[in-house]
């Protein structure tokens, strides 16, 4: 785990009434779909989940910016250098250059360590007041078996007055003078550095949960039901700042199987949603039993949005369940849907932290 200043290059999630999500039972939330790297992504947040972090791994691939071997490895502090500068590289869209502290940087306390930097270079092209936030790995070669030992620093702001960040303690001598270990073989190594540079073009998305205050449950009467025509729709009420309607097919809507009443709740306002917004809702629809009391109940929780302004149930009941008399839910050729709502959450696009 890190503090850093720069802001994340991809995307940017902003919570609001974050306990809210364990209260709603949201044991996992899902973001929208944002393009990192030429591929689509999701956040998959875990509210009362834990992440680990890797920063030291072994792997197969070899650096992707900079390779430098070094021979006769002991001949540099024989010969009195305690510090090498590599030659220029380009990574990122920067030039860069490696430092090496054989012996290491004793005044960031590398002392029996081999230090490496990455110092940015050329900077005289770049503009005033310039700054570079980049995460850099740095690499070891295992010459036996083939692969890679990688060491990840943290996010770094390169600036003017400070140009240079690395790991003072990279690999201590110890380890890297191991035989077995096959880092140093023959007196050769391969050190390596790989840059990822963080630019400030992040999508940023709010998501805001709304306290259970926003709330409805209402008894919706349809009455003459058996000369309605294609569709009856309700008058409309408003639920956590939005407006919503009751739409119901009487001889079922074009997406059920036939012989079913349909049952929909339409959000009137998601016409005009962008198409990064989202209300996320809990919804119970009952067909009342007039007779016998309780009903026939059907209940979801999902996102309405442009595209998905209308959701229910195509084949909410057979009608011939709903015209038997002993059953109690057409009584005097009229039925009774009751809407239990609450709006859970709402997210929408946002430029930069709200």
């Amino acid at each position: 785990m890190e503090v850093r200043d720069a802001s994340p290059a991809h995307y940017l999630l902003k919570i609001e009434s974050f306990s809210l999500l364990s209260e709603s039972g949201i044991d996992k939330f899902e973001s929208n779909e944002f393009e990192a790297g030429g591929h689509k992504w999701k956040l998959l947040l875990y509210p009362n989940g834990v992440a680990n972090k890797v920063t030291v791994e072994v792997r197969d691939a070899p650096p992707g910016h900079y390779l430098l071997k070094i021979e006769s490895f002991s001949l540099l502090s024989e010969n009195g250098i305690d510090k090498f500068e590599s030659n220029e590289f380009e990574a990122a869209g920067y030039k860069w250059k490696m430092v090496i502290y054989p012996n290491g940087n004793t005044d960031e306390n590398g002392s029996g360590h081999i230090s490496v930097y990455l110092a940015i270079s050329e900077t005289t092209s770049l503009p005033a007041g310039w700054e570079v936030n980049a995460i850099f790995t740095f690499f070891m070669f295992n010459q036996l078996r083939d692969n890679y030992l990688s060491v990840r620093g943290k996010m770094r702001r390169f600036q003017p007055f400070k140009s240079l960040w690395g790991l003072a303690k990279f690999l201590s001598h110890d380890t890297f003078k191991e035989a077995s270990n096959g880092y140093l073989v023959d007196n050769k190594c391969v050190v390596g550095a790989e840059i990822f540079v963080v630019q400030r073009q992040a999508i940023g998305e709010c998501l805001s949960m709304v306290k259970s205050s926003s709330s409805f449950k209402r008894e919706l009467k349809i009455c003459n039901f058996s000369n309605l025509n294609e569709n009856w729709l309700s008058e409309e009420f408003t639920v956590g700042d939005y407006k919503w309607k009751l739409l119901v097919y009487p001889q079922g809507s074009v997406t059920s199987n036939g012989g079913n009443i349909s049952i929909y709740l339409n959000c009137v306002d998601a016409k005009d949603f962008n198409q990064h917004k989202k209300v996320d809702v809990k919804c119970s629809l009952n067909l009342k039993d007039q007779i016998n009391g309780g009903g026939k109940n059907r209940s979801y929780c999902s996102w309405y949005s442009n595209t998905t302004s209308s959701l229910g149930y195509p084949n909410f009941m057979p009608l011939t369940q709903l015209r038997d008399r002993k059953k109690g839910y057409l009584v005097k050729d009229c039925i009774i849907v009751e809407v239990e709502l609450e709006v859970i959450a709402f997210k929408h696009r946002i430029k930069s932290l709200c």
